[in-house]
């Protein structure tokens, strides 16, 4: 085997493990980290560094293989690839069957024809049935006189009976709602309750401000434990945390302008829905998040 030739223009090397392995090197990268940017298994990248077949798939996979590491340590893909292809052995051609292509079927078949009418048929039919059950009207009962006497004999008696017409439908009686004087109504407006004490899903206290003019809500939500997390939001954003316990703490979208304290066991798990929009202070300390955010979603563990 031939020692690499090198010159200040170019590299070349005599197969692409060798490539690919020299370049690694020379950029301070070990092999694990090859692995796990490319998603493959340590042995893979060592068997395509020592240019082996041992546990490698097809060769239309291996040349992915070798395309996306020489773009990593930033060697010449086309030219590694073109390497591998002259030393491998080239694919048989795939052999396809001859398949015949499927018969359409034509709606001028009969048998089509036929379903066709019988379903065609059957929702005439049942059209005929809707319509007769709520527009024929039995004329004998339009024809017949509000007040109609019948003289019936039994056993040599006259009966005569009348025919009561009464309305097909049923109207409540109307009533008219008891007011209130003004007064009392006054009254009992001023006793109500300024705020009102809630129950959140966790069995957590949550006090609700509730004004006249309209609805102004602020939350401050605790737990329990020596720990304590602090969210200011200035946008709309869900969170979801998790103390050491598994237990979870807060889990709802929570609106711009509300602020939080939430007390528990660390260490806490933290996802926020949209991490531009949230302030954290852990312990009393603000923790800065930006780092683990990524397009705008961030998971991060407190403490790191």
């Amino acid at each position: 085997m031939n020692e690499p030739s090198t010159d200040n223009n170019s590299v070349s090397y005599e197969t692409p493990g060798l490539i690919l392995r020299t370049l690694r090197e020379k950029q301070g990268l070990s092999s694990q980290e090859i692995a796990n940017r490319i998603h493959l298994d340590i042995k893979v990248i060592e068997s395509i560094e020592q240019d082996s077949d041992e546990g490698m798939p097809a060769a239309t996979y291996v040349r992915g293989y070798l395309r996306s590491y020489a773009k990593i340590v930033g060697a010449d893909a086309d030219h590694v690839v073109e390497l591998y292809n002259s030393d491998s052995p080239q694919s048989p051609p795939e052999i396809l069957p001859e398949v015949k292509p499927p018969t359409q079927v034509s709606s001028n078949d009969k048998p089509v024809k036929a379903f066709t009418y019988l379903i065609t048929l059957g929702l005439v039919l049942l059209l005929l049935i809707w319509y007769q059950s709520n527009y024929v009207i039995d004329v004998t009962s339009v024809n017949e006189p509000e007040n109609y006497n019948t003289e019936t004999r039994i056993n040599g008696v006259d009966i005569t009976y009348d025919i009561a017409h009464q309305s097909s439908s049923w109207q409540s009686p109307k009533s008219t709602p008891e007011k209130k004087p003004v007064a009392e109504t006054s009254v009992e407006a001023a006793n109500q309750p300024d705020s009102l004490e809630l129950q959140s899903d966790n069995g957590e206290q949550t006090l609700g401000i509730i004004t006249i003019d309209g609805i102004e809500k602020k939350v401050s939500t605790s737990g329990t434990g020596p720990d304590k997390i602090e969210l200011t939001l200035s946008r709309d954003s869900w969170i979801e945390i998790y103390d050491a316990n598994d237990v979870k703490l807060f889990n709802d979208l929570a609106p711009g302008g509300e602020q939080y304290s939430i007390n528990g066991t660390a260490p806490f798990q933290v996802l926020f829905g949209f991490s531009p929009g949230v302030t954290i202070k852990y312990n009393g300390e603000l923790f800065d998040h930006s780092r683990y955010s990524s397009k705008s979603i961030a998971k991060f563990k407190l403490p790191e």
